[in-house]
């Protein structure tokens, strides 16, 4: 969780008191709690640290620029400053290098001359600066700390141990490439990964990324499943020559407050009972309400031969009716997502014609109350 704690540069063990902050923010870190452990951290450590502003910047691979994680008393022009703009300064190089945090005072030249500070510290009345770079564990950049004081002689060498000691603990609150969830319930080769709110797909900590998330359909299936909150849906989606079994799970998006995401679970899956390509297909018409002429005239198959499939579908799942035969496949999952992403939607709102839309989306049994609660990276 944290580095051991060090002495600092004259040999002198850390206080009780420091060592006692630094294992809490090392917790808050772990704590799955990103933005909430973020203002943690950063009210923790001026305890000891006694800095005047603060600020965790989280690199977004994706949106390819940082994000604030947590923020203590800097205004929000110089969030900016301290974010991309930052990023091109020579300090930031050197910290990329050397793997530790830096001060105004490490540097071999007047900093405080820079254009940056001149224009984007020096405004918002500070005169001392401690950032440090932080790294995940597979050494990939994952963001910074920044920390700033009104003194010119604020940070201390024993500071930098103090923020050293963290940097482990700090990057992996960082790293937006991997989030982590509870045990899931998947299987051997079970996939996984997070649809943000903003559709970006995510990896999540120990699984490969779910393949379906890369197909355009699925993105405008997730798109449509986002607006129906607190369900989980289980199903199969097409993966030439294949399928794969989904469960695909509302979460609350752990990076945006108040915000939904979901947790796409998929496992390579072949079709149950026995049934061919052709009956699962058929099996799906039933789940929609089609009667056997719909069924016949959407695949350009004769009706007696789409009896014949109803017939041996009934046989291999055991049921005496259609409607027994479609919730037993929702029940166990082995309707296909990929038809129910194609059904209209009626563009009329309220909500009875919410509810009615919902239902027509996903068929009762293909949706049930279930949740996985989805943590940041520790």
């Amino acid at each position: 969780m944290m580095d051991i704690v060090p002495p600092d540069a004259k040999g002198a063990a850390f206080t009780l008191g420091e060592t006692q902050v630094l294992v809490d923010c090392a917790y808050a870190a772990g704590s799955g709690r990103a933005k909430e452990a973020a203002v943690e951290i950063l009210d923790q450590l001026q305890r000891v640290v006694h800095q005047d502003a603060g600020a965790l910047l989280a690199w977004d691979p994706l949106a390819g620029k940082h994000m604030v994680l947590g923020n203590s008393a800097y205004d929000e022009a110089t969030l900016v400053g301290l974010g991309e703009r930052y990023v091109q300064t020579e300090p930031h190089r050197r910290m990329l290098e050397q793997h530790r945090p830096l001060r105004i005072t490490d540097l071999p030249y007047d900093y405080r001359a820079t254009e940056l500070f001149q224009e984007v510290l020096r405004p918002a009345g500070f005169a001392d600066g401690m950032t440090s770079c932080l790294f995940a564990v597979d050494g990939g950049y994952a963001g910074m700390l920044h920390m700033s004081a009104g003194s010119r002689t604020a940070f201390a060498s024993r500071h930098v141990q103090m923020i050293s000691a963290l940097t482990s603990s700090l990057g992996q609150l960082c790293n937006l490439r991997r989030l982590r969830s509870a045990p899931l319930l998947a299987g051997e080769f079970a996939r996984a990964s997070l649809l943000d709110h903003t559709g970006k797909a995510r990896c999540v900590d120990e699984y490969e990324p779910a393949s379906c998330v890369e197909d355009p359909d699925f993105s405008r299936f997730a798109e449509r499943l986002l607006n129906y909150p607190s369900r989980a849906v289980s199903g199969v989606w097409p993966s030439h020559p294949s399928w794969l079994a989904l469960t695909i799970e509302h979460v609350q998006d752990p990076l945006f407050e108040g915000q939904t995401a979901l947790l796409v679970i998929e496992s390579p899956w072949e079709a149950p009972y026995g049934l061919s390509a052709r009956e699962l297909d058929v099996l799906n018409g039933l789940a929609q309400g089609a009667s056997n002429q719909r069924i016949a005239s959407e695949r350009s198959i004769s009706v007696r031969t789409v009896t014949t499939h109803v017939e041996r579908i009934l046989v291999k799942l055991g049921q005496e009716s259609r409607a027994g035969a479609a919730a037993k496949a929702a029940r166990e999952g082995f309707l296909r997502l990929d038809l129910m992403a194609t059904l209209s939607v009626s563009p009329v709102r309220g909500r009875e014609n919410e509810e009615r839309d919902h239902q027509t989306f996903l068929p009762r049994g293909v949706m049930h109350d279930r949740a996985i609660p989805l943590l940041h990276d520790a």
